[in-house]
């Protein structure tokens, strides 16, 4: 089952939304060490999920949800064969795995890793 397992909210600003996000909710944005213009943040203890805030320069659909997969491959299979489209190529990110972007028949983007 494909489970939401991070959340990436886009910024114009990057420092602002950084700002915003750990003066109201105590977030911790820091750098990627991987890429640049985008934010790693903690959202606390317990249960939920935590996110990113990263350049508009990458995407601009302000929210985007990422779900876990258990094969990517056969996930983006499954996201055409049933009208989605694919949105950009698959990416290989070191102590994270393997990431893709779809949309759904919607228009919405959404992020797939496995």
């Amino acid at each position: 089952m494909g489970r939401i397992i991070h959340v990436e909210l886009t910024a114009a600003d990057l420092g602002r939304a950084a700002t915003f996000y750990a003066e109201a909710f105590g977030w911790q944005p820091e750098p990627s060490p991987f890429i640049e213009g985008y934010l790693v943040a903690q959202t606390g203890e317990g249960e939920g999920i935590d996110g990113a805030i990263m350049s508009r320069d990458y995407q601009q659909q302000t929210t985007i949800a990422w779900i876990e997969v258990d094969d990517l491959d056969a996930s983006l299979d499954a996201v055409v064969k049933a009208g989605g489209t694919r949105a950009g190529e698959v990416q290989e990110l070191p102590g994270v795995g393997r990431l893709a972007y779809v949309r759904d028949l919607e228009g919405t983007l959404l992020g797939l890793r496995q």
